[in-house]
């Protein structure tokens, strides 16, 4: 079950905020740690080509990510830097202050039970350049969009 709110922001911007919670049928440690591993995204989430970790924290979790995500014609580089809360299962981003691309989210896990979990997803996004292919996904409810992909990757994992 989900339930997806999206809040556009006034008509004179192009940011757009949505927000989607989901059950999730692992316990929330388990869904919080492969979520975590951001160094991964590119491969369970299609939109994205190219993960790199540029930095790391000292216990090994990715601190800064250079991503490139595909477009119709090209594609999209942007920097994302991470903050993890291991005891709440939150994952917070966010691109840095000069970066043109605004983006930010938080990934929470509620437990539920020692199998499920409440996944409750929040995405911000402003991007630079919006071609048909973002504008169709930015149309269909971003935020729902890549909780979907997480949801299929862990029916593969577990």
């Amino acid at each position: 079950m989900s339930t997806a709110l999206a809040y556009a922001a006034p008509p004179d911007s192009s940011t757009l905020a949505s927000e989607v919670s989901t059950t999730l049928s692992v316990a929330a440690g388990a869904a919080y740690e492969i979520f975590a591993d951001a160094g991964e995204l590119s491969r369970w989430l299609p939109i994205i080509q190219v993960a790199r970790i540029v930095t790391r924290y000292p216990d090994g979790r990715p601190h800064k990510i250079a991503f490139t995500r595909k477009l119709e014609r090209g594609s999209l580089s942007y920097t994302l830097e991470y903050t993890y809360d291991p005891e709440a299962r939150i994952v917070t981003w966010t691109a840095p202050a000069d970066s043109n691309v605004v983006l930010t989210g938080e990934a929470r896990f509620v437990p539920l039970s020692t199998r499920a979990c409440l996944m409750l997803y929040r995405l911000v996004i402003d991007l630079p350049i919006v071609d048909d292919l973002v504008h169709g996904e930015l149309d269909r409810h971003p935020a729902s969009h890549v909780v979907s992909e997480f949801r299929e990757h862990l029916r593969r994992l577990c």
